[in-house]
């Protein structure tokens, strides 16, 4: 397995540690050793840099491109949104972000996808869809008595309902309907 040493950077670690010089090798992937002097098949130079550990971002959602219109999104093929996912999450390891956790578009084959190496991108954990409290930002009930389904684009087999009720919540969605 190749070793690879950066070497002559500063570390932020994240664990409250200062900043120090340090190497940092990495074999298969994943942090084998930070010291220094470390020794490897491959030497890259950071002098000048500072490596930190990588970055998670708590909530994306890699389905969807930089704005939030639902009539494109209507018209847009279902197949789509995933070609679109490919660029965003190579956008998202681009900047730093190597786990993030997908609250709602993502599913399991976009994580296999990943796993597996046939796209790049950051670790995903998915959600499979959204959670919304009645009347909340997934609620397509509108003022005017119409409802819209806010999540067509993302209607899959075996996904269930993104609403979650509560007997209170229920008792306003039962006066909606009168």
């Amino acid at each position: 397995m190749a070793r690879t040493v950066f070497a002559g950077g500063r570390l932020f670690d994240g664990t409250g540690a200062p900043i120090g010089e340090a190497d940092v090798a990495i074999e298969g992937g994943v942090i084998a050793e930070v010291g220094s002097g470390l020794e490897g098949d491959e030497l890259v130079d950071v002098s000048g840099s500072t490596l930190l550990p990588g970055l998670f971002d708590t909530h994306v959602h890699v389905m969807f491109g930089g704005d939030l219109d639902f009539l494109r999104a209507l018209q847009m093929p279902f197949s789509y949104r995933f070609y679109e996912a490919i660029r965003n999450l190579e956008a998202t390891l681009g900047v730093g972000i190597t786990t993030v956790r997908d609250a709602g578009g993502a599913d399991l084959g976009v994580k296999q996808a990943l796993s597996d190496g046939i796209i790049r991108g950051p670790r995903v954990q998915i959600s499979i869809t959204m959670l919304s409290q009645t009347g909340g930002h997934g609620d397509g009930w509108l003022p005017s008595g119409a409802e819209i389904d806010m999540l067509p684009p993302y209607r899959r087999p075996a996904v269930s309902s993104h609403h979650a009720t509560t007997p209170r919540s229920r008792d306003s969605a039962s006066r909606r309907s009168r």
